[in-house]
C-alpha cells in the first residue's frame, strides 16, 4: 500500500493504524489525528488501502479540540475515581481552559484538587487507553440513563444517525462529540487549580486575570438554570412544547433589561462621559447593539453621534504590512491613534471638528462634511477593534469615557460534560451573515475564519478587563434559527475542501437542534444576521 503524507511517499506491506504509523515513521511528533482522502480519522484507524494523510495536530482547531476533549475525560475518570459520588460539570471557557464544578458532600478543598491531579498522572504514566464502542441510538440511551447521565440520553435522543460512539476508560463511559487520542499518556501537561467554588482545568498553568469576564460567564450559567435551558435537550424541549416564541420573548426581554439598565448607568448626571468606545469580536453584533443602546440613550434625553474608528486609518501606503507583502488592517497601528485622540478631545472640549470618512476604494481619508460640535445633551458613540486598548484613547481622562466589550458569550451546553464553544456561535452567525449580505459562501468565510481570530486573539481579547462593562449578546434560542440556514450553506461545501472538516463538525452541532420556526425581531441583534433588521 502506498501512502502519501505532504508528498512523503510511505509504503506498507500490511494493514497499519494510524498511530502505528506515527510510532514507525514520525516519532517523537505530536500528532492527535489524520485527515484521510478528505475525511477526519482518530489514531486508531486503520489504513488498509492508498490513501493522502494529513496530520492533525496540535497548531490546529481541530487538533486542539481533540487534546481537550480527551484532556476532559482524564479529568472526569480521576474525578470519579477519587470521589465516586461526585457529580461534574463543565460549564464554559476561562482563559484557555475550562471552568469546572465538582458537586460532592462537603466544599472543594486544595486537597481535594491535589488527590485529583494525583489520580490524572497515575492515569497517564499508566497510559490508561480510552476505547471505542459502537453501539445503536436506543442503546445508548439505556446505557446512560442507567449510568444517571440522563443528560447525554436526553440529547443522544436528538441523534439523527442510528449508531454512537461511546468511550470507556478504565472502567468509567461518556459520550463525547468529537474524535478522542487513543490513550491519555499523549497528554503531556495539564493544570488544574482552584478557582471560586470550582475548578480551572487547561493545557497550562496561567496566572488568572479575567474576573469581569468570569462573572459575566456565571451570570448566564445561573441564568440559563433558572429558565431550565441549560443544555441543547432542555431547549429542544421548550421548542417541541410550544415555547419557542416564550424563550425567544425571554432572550430578547433580557437583553432589552440590561441594556436600559447600562444606558442609566451612562447617563447618571453626576457622569462626565462624552465618549463611549465599543468594542468585541467578529460576528458579536456591535453594529445592532451600537444602535439599540443609542435609542436607550435618547429615551434619556441624550442625543449620540455615531463614529467609526475605522475612519481614522492611516491612508493605505502608510498602513502596517504582514509578513506576506498584504496590509495588516487590524494592527493598531494601522490606526491614525494621534488624529483620533485629538479630534475627541476636540469634541470634548467643545471645540469645532471635521470628521474624516475613509474610502477603501482609494485607501485614503477624505474630509466630506462641514464641521461638527459637541453640544452638552450629545454623546460619541464610537465603534473598532482597538476601542479597550489603553492607546487608542490614552489622552482622553477616564471621567469622559466609558468602555463596552460585547461577546455572545453562551451558556448553553451540548450536555454537563460537553461546552459549545462562544466561537461556534460567531462563526455560524457569520457565515448566514456573509451570505445574505456579503456575497460570500460558507467555504470562504470559514477560510476566513483562522486570521479573523488570530487578530482577536491579538488585539481584543488582552484587553477585555479594561472594559467598564461586558455585554453578552447571546440569545438561548438564536441556533435554532440559524440552522435551517446554516446548513443548506455548510451542505454546499464537499469532501476533499479544506474547509470540510469543520464545516462537517458545525453541520453535527447544528444537527442537534430542532428548528424554531420563530419570527425574529426587526430589533433583535439576531436580525443582523438572518435579515430583516430595522437598523439596515
Amino acid at each position: 500500500m502506498v501512502i502519501n503524507i505532504n508528498n512523503q511517499i510511505i509504503e506498507i506491506q500490511e494493514p497499519m493504524s494510524l498511530k502505528q504509523l506515527v510510532n514507525q515513521y514520525f516519532k517523537n511528533q505530536n500528532f492527535y489525528g489524520a485527515i484521510v482522502d478528505g475525511k477526519l480519522c482518530e489514531l486508531n484507524h486503520v489504513i488498509d488501502k492508498n490513501v493522502n494523510i494529513e496530520w492533525v495536530d496540535s497548531s490546529s482547531e481541530t487538533g486542539r479540540l481533540i487534546y481537550e476533549r480527551t484532556l476532559t475525560f482524564l479529568f472526569l475518570c480521576a474525578t470519579k475515581k477519587v470521589f465516586k459520588e461526585a457529580l461534574l460539570r463543565v460549564e464554559h471557557t476561562i482563559q484557555g481552559g475550562l471552568f469546572c464544578r465538582v458537586y460532592k458532600n462537603n466544599s472543594l478543598t486544595q486537597e481535594d484538587i491535589d488527590l485529583i491531579k494525583q489520580k490524572m498522572n497515575e492515569l497517564i504514566k499508566n497510559k490508561s487507553v480510552i476505547t471505542r464502542v459502537k453501539m445503536r441510538k436506543q442503546e445508548a440511551i439505556r446505557f446512560f440513563n442507567e449510568q444517571g447521565l440522563e443528560d447525554k440520553a436526553q440529547l443522544l435522543q436528538y441523534r439523527s444517525k442510528e449508531m454512537c460512539s461511546v468511550y470507556t476508560m478504565e472502567g468509567i463511559s461518556n459520550y463525547f462529540y468529537g474524535f478522542m487520542l487513543p490513550d491519555v499518556s499523549y497528554i503531556h501537561q495539564f493544570d488544574l487549580s482552584l478557582y471560586k467554588d470550582g475548578v480551572r482545568l487547561g493545557k497550562e498553568k496561567i496566572q488568572f486575570n479575567s474576573p469581569k469576564l468570569f462573572e459575566i460567564m456565571q451570570s448566564y450559567e445561573r441564568w440559563g438554570e433558572l429558565i431550565k435551558v441549560p443544555t441543547i435537550a432542555k431547549l429542544n424541549e421548550k421548542i417541541m412544547s410550544g415555547k419557542a416564541n416564550e424563550l425567544m420573548l425571554m432572550s430578547e426581554a433580557m437583553i432589552e433589561k440590561n441594556l436600559a439598565e447600562l444606558a442609566q448607568k451612562i447617563a447618571n448626571p453626576k457622569n462626565k462621559v462624552k465618549l463611549i468606545l465599543i468594542s468585541g469580536p467578529s460576528s458579536a453584533g456591535k453594529t445592532t447593539f451600537s444602535k439599540r443602546l443609542s435609542i436607550h440613550l435618547k429615551i434619556l434625553g441624550i442625543e449620540p453621534i455615531n463614529i467609526s474608528m475605522d475612519d481614522f486609518y492611516l491612508n493605505r501606503l502608510q498602513t502596517p504590512k504582514l509578513p506576506d507583502g498584504s496590509y495588516d488592517f487590524e494592527n493598531i497601528e494601522a490606526i491614525d491613534l494621534k488624529l483620533f485622540n485629538e479630534v475627541m478631545q476636540n469634541l470634548i472640549d467643545g471645540k469645532p471638528v471635521k470628521l474624516p470618512t475613509y474610502n477603501f476604494k482609494t485607501g485614503l481619508r477624505e474630509y466630506n462634511h462641514s464641521s461638527i460640535t459637541l453640544q452638552h445633551n450629545q454623546i460619541m458613540i464610537v465603534e473598532g477593534i482597538h476601542g479597550l486598548n489603553p492607546r487608542s484613547s490614552t489622552l482622553i481622562e477616564n471621567q469622559y469615557k466609558v468602555k463596552i466589550y460585547i461577546n455572545a458569550l453562551t451558556h448553553l451546553n451540548y450536555d454537563f460534560h460537553n461546552r459549545i464553544s462562544t466561537s461556534d456561535y460567531r462563526l455560524i452567525r457569520r457565515i448566514v451573515r456573509d451570505y445574505q449580505f456579503r456575497n460570500l459562501n460558507a467555504r470562504e468565510t470559514i477560510s476566513h475564519w483562522k486570521n479573523v481570530k488570530v487578530g482577536e486573539d491579538q488585539y481584543i481579547y488582552p484587553y477585555q478587563e479594561e472594559a467598564d462593562y461586558i455585554f453578552n449578546t447571546s440569545m438561548v434560542y438564536e441556533l435554532a434559527v440559524l440552522k435551517p440556514i446554516a446548513q443548506k450553506l455548510l451542505a454546499k461545501i464537499q469532501m476533499g475542501e479544506k474547509e470540510y472538516i469543520e464545516a462537517n463538525r458545525l453541520n453535527k452541532l447544528l444537527n442537534f437542534f430542532v428548528d424554531a420556526n420563530i419570527s425574529v425581531p426587526q430589533d433583535s441583534i439576531l436580525a443582523e444576521f438572518v435579515g430583516n433588521s430595522i437598523f439596515e
